[in-house]
């Protein structure tokens, strides 16, 4: 019987941390840095989302350039279209090197990102 009331003993005086006279401030100075860091994260993600953001409109407007090229080369290569056939199809290549879902596409992520900076900036204050 006196193994159970030492373990009950036991147990309460675990169950409550100590007190100390400076817990407050510890605890606002650890809670000071965490916010520091969420800060930090917060920052460093949305930059790697826009750099992340650019490399992928950057490869879907170099793709479809590059596809147009080839088209462009094929063309001129047939010499049945002749030359100002092949020309023509190289000026709407240059003219147009991404697609209209592509710019859809870059403007929709631009306005989701414009929406997530408004959401953090106004959750801060």
């Amino acid at each position: 019987m006196a193994e159970f009331d030492f373990d009950t003993q036991l147990s309460r005086l675990f169950a409550e941390p100590p007190h100390f006279a400076d817990a407050e401030t510890f605890a606002s100075d650890v809670g000071r840095r965490l916010d520091r860091g969420w800060a930090i994260r917060r920052l460093l993600i949305g930059a790697a989302g826009v750099v992340a953001g650019l490399v992928a409109a950057a490869q879907l407007v170099t793709t479809r350039l590059a596809n147009e090229v080839k088209a462009v080369s094929d063309d001129v290569q047939n010499l049945d279209l002749g030359y100002h056939q092949a020309l023509a199809s190289f000026n709407d290549a240059i003219s147009t090197p991404a697609s209209t879902e592509t710019m859809w596409l870059v403007a929709a992520l631009a306005v989701v990102g414009l929406a997530f900076a408004v959401t953090r900036a106004v959750e801060e204050l």
